[in-house]
């Protein structure tokens, strides 16, 4: 038993450790508040008037005045380091290591921008980078010179080149004598960013940016192409699924595997996750015919593992064209897919023993048992992919997919019609319905029996995004009813507002996380600048101070600081895209006065500096 006297001897010294330990708290403290304030980068403005934001974005050229005129202030931070090859050589010289990107895109790096963010510069050493282009580099520093707000510049210099720098984990070449396992053809395979895996609809929107470059760049070029073999590869292989690990003599480590209940069963060597989804097959066909635009038609992607794979692109389609029961009978039919995963979040499974929810036959549409957010369709036909399938058929058969260029394939460009034709009805006939208050709208989700889903998704494919696709005008007035439906949160249920960020989200990731793609594709698909501008703020004041774009972000924090996946190549690449599209239609919004009224042109800046 303790004495008092002992006790009363421990007391003293425990009771000064408290003193000391109050005190302390008590002096250097922070409310929540005082942290707020600490990590908002200097000049940080919270104002969200429309007119405010205007005027902000459109008045820079007053401070660029006042530094001279010199485009190398843009360059730099408020110490005058510029990014410069002699910074970039120093750069490599004290990086012993390249790091794990996952962790680097997480803390601020120096120099800083000059503006009210201060935004670091995020992209990794030269000798890190896993891909360099010389057009894509050209781009960037001639963009630099001309946007107006120093902070949107490192922003774009941040994103635009990230896929390049960080998710190229293996490029081959085109080989005259390949090695054992390895082709003639060129082979890329492209990583989503922090998950060490390839998405075929990802890799086809990470690079899509890049191809009005091609043409500039050779190996750019090579790189493309070797990303179109390597998805031919895939969907040979295994044509139901969405995500896949390095190809066999890539000699990159692959991750895991989620081993769910499959049907077919796929290669789970090669698989990383089999959730067939209709826009990752058309996404394969994104990539093609932007190649083939951007190329000049090069038509040197029409080999037979690229005939192999379109086959097997409509074969699927043909199975996932037939409905649930058969229009005589009434006899329930085969299904060709299904999927089951032990989870309890429903959105990861499909119901009914994993064939997902009944369609009607006689439709045309072609069903979907995933969305392009990984996430399970309710109602199997799904509109945005049956949109996108359409639009990348029709470019097809305009420009490389004729007779005279697969004759000895005809059934294919003939099947292609026919799906086409299908498509196009289908979508007009059952994807339109008539919504309470918006009137004639395009629905997410239908299933030929009357049943319609009312919502959007952020990720692209989207109603949001059907302008964007090539599918209809900004102006059309369908599209302008699903738009107001979409975009409001009494018309979509993922519609998401908070104290500082709103947008689309999706059940992704829950109802508090809204995704800045929504915000970009919102800039893409409108005319009306005082929207571009307040979008492209709110993007801007949400970056967590880190100046890349994040997957979602919770919309009560403060600057975005609560996100999901640092490292998300996909919307650094639709940054750069949104920026490269405001600059040729709407430069008086970002570019200096002496060029406000220039559309920006990619192919004579390339021109002249190449």
């Amino acid at each position: 038993m303790m004495t008092q006297s002992r006790l009363s001897t421990l007391a003293k010294p425990i009771l000064a450790a408290v003193f000391i330990l109050t005190l302390y708290s008590i002096l250097f403290r922070k409310t929540d508040d005082d942290t707020d304030k600490i990590l908002e980068p200097q000049g940080y403005i919270n104002d969200e008037d429309p007119l405010f934001l205007k005027q902000q974005f459109m008045q820079h050229e007053l401070s660029h005045k006042n530094t001279g005129g010199n485009n190398n202030k843009l360059q730099s931070d408020d110490n005058g380091i510029v990014i410069d090859k002699k910074f970039l050589d120093q750069m490599d010289k004290k990086t012993h290591k390249c790091p794990d990107y996952v962790v680097y895109s997480q803390k601020r790096h120096p120099p800083f921008s000059i503006g009210r963010f201060k935004y670091p510069y995020m992209r990794p050493a030269p000798k890190c980078r896993t891909f360099v282009s010389s057009a894509v580099e050209s781009v960037i520093e001639d963009l630099k010179s001309k946007i107006n707000d120093p902070d949107l510049a490192r922003l774009l210099e941040n994103c635009l080149p990230n896929t390049l720098d960080t998710t190229i984990l293996w490029h081959q070449p085109k080989m005259k004598t390949p090695p054992k396992h390895d082709t003639l053809l060129p082979q890329s395979f492209i990583v989503t960013g922090d998950i060490h895996a390839e998405w075929l609809r990802d890799a086809a929107r990470q690079l899509s940016v890049y191809q009005p470059m091609i043409r500039f760049d050779p190996k750019l070029k090579e790189l493309i192409l070797g990303a179109i073999n390597t998805q031919a590869y895939y969907i040979i292989n295994s044509p139901y699924c969405n995500a896949f690990h390095p190809p066999p003599g890539s000699g990159v480590k692959r991750g895991d595997t989620a081993f769910d209940q499959v049907h077919p069963k796929p290669d789970w060597k090669q698989v990383f996750e089999c959730k067939y989804e209709l826009d990752s097959l058309a996404s394969f066909l994104t990539l093609t015919n932007e190649y083939y635009e951007n190329s000049q038609g090069d038509t040197s992607f029409i080999n037979n593992s690229w005939l192999r794979a379109f086959e097997k692109v409509l074969i699927i389609l043909h199975r996932e064209s037939v409905p649930s029961f058969d229009e005589e009978t009434g006899q329930m039919l085969p299904f060709y897919y299904s999927f089951q995963r032990n989870t309890n979040i429903g959105s990861e499974t499909l119901p009914l023993g994993g064939v997902g929810n009944p369609v009607n036959y006689g439709t045309g549409l072609i069903r979907s048992a995933f969305r392009p957010s990984d996430d399970a369709t309710i109602l199997q036909f799904f509109i945005p992919g049956n949109i996108h399938m359409l639009t990348e058929l029709k470019k097809a058969r305009s420009t490389y997919l004729t007779y005279e260029n697969i004759a000895r394939d005809s059934m294919l460009v003939e099947t292609a019609d026919t799906f086409i034709n299908a498509l196009s009805s289908g979508i007009e006939k059952y994807g339109i319905v008539n919504h309470p208050i918006y009137g004639k709208v395009y629905a997410y989700e239908v299933d030929g029996y009357g049943s319609a889903t009312f919502m959007d998704d952020a990720n692209i494919p989207s109603l949001l995004s059907i302008p964007d696709l090539g599918y209809t005008t900004i102006d059309d007035e369908i599209y302008q009813n699903t738009r107001k439906m979409i975009l409001s949160k009494q018309g979509n249920p993922y519609y998401l507002k908070g104290h500082f960020f709103e947008g689309i989200g999706g059940p992704h990731i829950g109802l508090r996380n809204a995704w800045p793609m929504s915000l970009l594709v919102r800039i893409r698909t409108t005319n009306d600048d005082d929207e571009i501008i307040s979008s492209l703020d709110m993007i801007m004041r949400n970056t967590a101070n880190l100046g890349l774009m994040h997957e979602s972000i919770h919309v009560n924090s403060r600057q975005g600081r609560d996100y999901t996946r640092p490292w998300f190549a996909w919307c650094n690449s639709e940054f750069g895209k949104t920026i490269l599209h405001l600059a040729k239609n709407k430069p008086h919004l970002i570019f200096k006065k002496e060029w406000q009224n220039v559309p920006y042109d990619i192919e004579n800046v390339l021109s002249q500096s190449i």
